[in-house]
């Protein structure tokens, strides 16, 4: 979103506006609002999260005491007024600017933004001059309650903390004229330097210089946003002069419009004052209650509703300066129905879970369950109004772009009026619910006020009426693809009274199925429990072998549960309904070209047939032999049609995020069992390790490690609000991943991280990457030592010269080898003979994928799959160096998936867990997929970098000359 703008595809006639130019420019407009929403959305979401960790961070450091008191208070006052005069400069500069960007051209906005620039610098500066010269007086009047000592080490704070003063109001005023511009994501984004900058001086010297560092990490933090801001200036192309043009209309224009937006926050303040106030003549905790309720309230209220707001005002502002009223109506309208019910949605969701949530959030510790009830009472109460304050903070955007902030203002005056009456009565009747109910009456009775208000203002508004958009989502949510298929159905098949060939097709297909489905309960009723699980099974088997892309990703959704710890994937025939067409499927497809594109294919049959040679010798039976053996057929069979399958990109998303799904819930559970205590085991240095739905740590953290690198490039092929959610699932990866304390992912993962790195088609990518891994690293030493988590602790005790006893295992199979058997001791004979030895702390486990298959199957059997990885690796360098693009980066992906498997062999053998392998070889087939074959042919000169990123700016604003068609051009 940083490079649009109000006028990229809004371009204006000189010519009267016609019908089709007012949709297209409110079409332009509804996107470009939508888009700002999620930036400005994702941007908020994602600075709650750092400050959270920053919160984290200096609580860790300095806790509770006097220092932090007094930090508090000499940091009140002027983070208080840059709130104040940032909030009234924002409703004042935005519209007044739109108007003279658009009416008289670049040139006048610059000089109009050196004005203001100049006169808020100089205007802070001396309001801070002022602060510092009465800084005892404001100490004392904003804690008149504190003690002496306290007193004077905030006062010794005022020299480093009161330059957030003007540095705030200065990056609220470039913001505003960045959005104004049209430029929405870095603005937003760049608040995320304050708490990173303020937690890496917290944890650098944060013991030598006590809380100073928390305040000069705060204002070096604040700089950098500034200078991120100015570059931005920059690139907008707006020149800024030493000038200060008073005479200028426009300034007197933004100066009556901010005196009332001033006092309009002043007296929002009051507004959660007088709450407190009489929150505070009721029982012990009623204070509380509220607070934990409005934190809770502010995540919508904060994420959805201020960017809502915030992103619509230059768009409302842009309409209301070419006096379009019916596209300022038409825009108000869509946005207040999709923002009602995304509302009534989010209200009806917090209203029947807010108990579990104020439970699982805050009932530990002193929270008691009775506490929980109470806050949750006040959650409904003030979830209640939510919908109400939608329309409040949308209304009120248009008048600020209608420049009637005095409306506002006397709105604001009758919210805090009738808030303190309504506190009074419904406080008495049911305490702090009645609080939170009597606000959310106050909201109910502005959001009436403010429609009447506006429909004076503007005209009829129907907005009872659904906008176009909203019926058409609704409509393609709904039937609309079952009623175009009916009737292109019934154009075709019942045009005549013949039976075309299709439907003929069709009658022979359902009439097998009915078949052998007859079949089957004919079977059953003979007391054939398995001829009915048969005769299903073949019409899923039919289905498969109709639709193979289908099961592809059946294979991905439910690979990862069979075998696992959920009962219902266990003796229910899952893995036979999904390797039955498969190995059809591979019998039917060009198995020659496959091998071709991905020869470590070849080797990988190779190691498999030798391993079938030794079914006489294997000590678990023929029927367990062939059973593991077709499950290792799978892993040549799964990457066969993965090679041939993915033959478009949507495919191959697709693919991805249905292997994305499993694993996601896979990681969530296991975090919520690391909380719970459940789900993993305590190893001998007192850690608990997950294992999630599995039975040991290592498989959950090999799964996790060839998963890793796959979302991290998925996430690059996503933009916006959807990138940020790939980088959020990355996280939680990352944290199950720790929540194992696997030693060989610890190491591996990292290291993958960095060859894939190094691997990546743009500098942006890499840089981007890196900065990820270092910020990722850095949370983690905070965690370990200040967090008290004992990531590192399983590398410092006793066992580590043992590899946790595994040592012992390798040095028995050793013992017991037998070179001059050829074809080894059989598949599963390690394990057999480690059981019956009772060797070391792991059992039954070889620990090693090489030793293991040393002992299993002969030196021939190690050196064809030593082959095998050779192979595989080679492929993948080779790949990468020819590749470009996207299919560069999937081969970075698959060699750190690669890497993270070989690495992590060397302790398990879970390379021949199913649940591990089938995914292994479907990333490793990505790359060598039939799509990038296609992709060269048709967008041999289009190809671009994943992360591809403009820098420059587009024109703001086209005239289109007399004469010339009156056409929207779309840049």
């Amino acid at each position: 979103m940083s490079r649009s703008s109000l006028g990229t595809e809004i371009m204006q006639p000189t010519g009267t506006t016609s019908a089709h130019l007012v949709a297209v420019r409110l079409k332009s407009a509804n996107r470009n609002i939508f888009r700002a929403v999620m930036s400005l959305a994702s941007a908020a979401l994602l600075l709650r999260v750092m400050g959270m960790l920053n919160q984290i961070v200096v609580t860790a450091r300095f806790g509770l005491g006097a220092a932090m008191d007094a930090y508090f208070v000499a940091s009140l006052v002027p983070s208080l007024l840059a709130q104040l005069i940032g909030s009234s400069v924002e409703y004042a500069v935005v519209p007044e600017y739109i108007r003279i960007r658009s009416q008289e051209g670049k040139k006048q906005a610059s000089e109009l933004f050196s004005t203001l620039l100049n006169i808020v610098l100089i205007g802070t500066v001396l309001l801070m001059l002022a602060m510092f010269i009465f800084r005892y007086q404001i100490i004392r009047f904003s804690a008149p309650s504190l003690d002496p000592s306290r007193t004077a080490l905030a006062v010794g704070l005022t020299p480093f903390i009161f330059p957030v003063l003007l540095l705030m109001v200065l990056i609220s005023l470039l913001e505003s004229i960045l959005n104004a511009e049209g430029q929405f994501g870095w603005p937003a984004y760049a608040g995320m330097l304050v708490p990173l900058t303020t937690a890496i001086f917290v944890v650098v010297a944060g013991l030598q210089l006590g809380v100073v560092a928390l305040c000069v990490g705060t204002v070096v933090g604040l700089c950098l946003q500034l200078c991120a801001f100015f570059i931005r200036i920059q690139r907008a192309k707006l020149v800024y002069r030493a000038v200060i043009n008073l005479r200028n209309p426009a300034v007197r224009s933004i100066l009556i419009l901010a005196w009332p937006a001033l006092l309009t926050a002043l007296i929002i303040q009051a507004g959660p004052l007088v709450d407190q106030i009489f929150a505070s003549s009721l029982s012990a905790g009623s204070i509380s209650e509220l607070n934990y309720a409005l934190k809770l309230n502010s995540v919508p209220v904060g994420i959805i509703f201020v960017s809502f707001g915030r992103a619509a005002l230059p768009y409302l502002s842009y309409q209301v300066s070419t006096n379009d009223m019916k596209s300022l109506k038409e825009t108000l309208r869509l946005y207040l129905w999709a923002i009602v019910i995304s509302t009534l949605l989010l209200s009806a969701f917090m209203i029947i879970l807010a108990h579990p949530l104020v439970q699982i959030l805050f009932q530990r510790g002193a929270f008691t369950a009775d506490d929980t009830s109470r806050t949750a009472s006040t959650v409904v109460g003030f979830t209640i109004g939510l919908t109400p304050m939608s329309f409040g903070f949308i209304i009120s955007k248009v008048f600020n772009a209608l420049g009637k902030t005095r409306i506002l203002m006397y709105v604001t005056i009758f919210s805090v009026t009738s808030n303190a009456i309504f506190d009074y009565i419904f406080a008495r009747l049911w305490q702090s619910t009645g609080i939170a109910l009597a606000t959310s009456a106050v909201y109910f009775c502005t959001m009436f006020i403010l429609l009447f208000a506006l429909r004076r203002t503007i005209g009829k508004l129907d907005l009872f009426t659904p906008p176009g958009e909203v019926l058409k989502v609704i409509w393609k949510l709904s039937f609309s693809k079952y009623y175009i298929q009916w009737i292109a159905w019934k154009d075709v098949n019942l045009s005549s009274f013949g039976l075309s060939y299709d439907l003929r097709q069709w009658i022979v297909r359902i009439g097998t199925m009915i078949i052998v489905f007859i079949a089957g309960v004919i079977s059953t009723l003979l007391n054939s429990l398995f001829a009915l699980r048969a005769a299903i099974g073949s019409v899923i088997i039919l289905a498969f072998l109709r639709y193979p892309y289908a099961l592809l990703i059946a294979w991905a959704l439910i690979n990862a549960f069979i075998g696992s710890n959920v009962q219902f994937f266990n003796g229910n025939n899952f893995l036979s309904g999904l390797t039955v067409p498969t190995l059809l499927l591979m019998f039917c497809l060009p198995i020659r070209q496959t091998f071709k594109r991905m020869p470590t294919l070849i080797f990988l049959s190779l190691y498999l047939l030798w391993v079938f040679a030794g079914i006489r010798i294997s000590a678990i039976g023929a029927g367990s032999f062939l059973t593991l053996w077709i499950t290792f057929l799978d892993y040549v069979a799964i990457a066969v049609l993965t090679i041939n399958l993915i033959t478009t990109q949507q495919r191959m998303h697709r693919l991805i995020d249905a292997i994305l799904i499993p694993a996601t819930f896979i990681s969530l559970y296991g975090i919520y069992g690391y909380f719970t205590r459940q789900n993993g085991v305590v190893d001998i240095t007192s850690v608990f390790r997950i294992y999630s739905i599995y039975n040991a740590a290592p498989g959950l953290a090999l799964l996790l490690s060839i998963i890793i690198p796959l979302a991290i490039y998925r996430t690059f092929t996503l933009r916006g609000y959807k990138r940020i959610g790939g980088l959020i699932l990355i996280l939680v990866f990352l944290m199950a991943l720790g929540l194992t304390f696997a030693r060989g992912a610890y190491i591996s993962v990292p290291v993958s991280i960095i060859i894939m790195i190094f691997f990546l088609p743009s500098r942006k990518l890499r840089i981007g990457l890196l900065s990820g891994a270092l910020v990722f690293a850095l949370l983690l030493v905070l965690l370990a030592t200040m967090g008290n988590v004992p990531i590192f602790d399983r590398f410092l005790n006793q066992d580590l010269a043992t590899f946790n006893g595994r040592t012992y295992l390798w040095q028995a199979l050793l013992d017991h080898f037998d070179p001059t058997q050829l074809l080894g001791n059989g598949l599963q004979a390690s394990n057999i003979l480690l059981t019956n030895l009772r060797v070391g702390s792991i059992a039954t486990a070889s620990s090693n994928l090489f030793i293991g298959t040393l002992y299993d199957h002969g030196i021939i059997g190690v050196i064809l799959l030593a082959l095998v990885f050779i192979a595989l690796f080679t492929s993948l360098i080779v790949g990468i160096r020819k590749a470009t693009g996207g299919q560069r980066m999937l081969y970075a992906a698959a060699l750190a998936a690669f890497v993270n498997m070989l690495f992590q062999s060397q302790e398990s053998n879970d390379f021949w867990t199913q649940a591990i392998g089938i995914y292994f070889w479907i990333i490793m087939a990505l790359p060598f997929a039939l799509y990038w074959s296609t992709a060269k042919k048709t967008f041999k000169n289009k190809e671009v970098p994943l992360d591809e990123a403009n820098e420059e700016t587009v024109p703001r604003m086209k005239e289109i000359k007399p004469g010339e068609s009156e056409q929207v051009v779309t840049v």
